[in-house]
């Protein structure tokens, strides 16, 4: 993923699960546990935040998804 920011980085993750969506759901869950982002619907004051996107893609690697 090279996204710039979390949109992005949710379109990358939802190509990922391409014919797969439900799996898609839990992955967001656990992100927005641990980062407190809401992947499905960012926070406008959360969309552009750089450290939070760092924190999101840490969680998504931790997990075992290219982030």
């Amino acid at each position: 993923m090279a996204a710039s920011n979390l949109e992005g980085l949710y379109q990358d993750l939802q190509s990922q699960f391409a014919g797969r969506e439900l799996m898609l759901s839990p992955v967001c869950t656990r992100v927005l546990l641990r980062t407190g982002v809401n992947l499905k619907a960012i926070r406008p004051d959360q969309a552009g935040d750089a450290a939070l996107l760092g924190s999101v893609r840490s969680v998504l690697s931790e997990m075992g998804y290219a982030a």
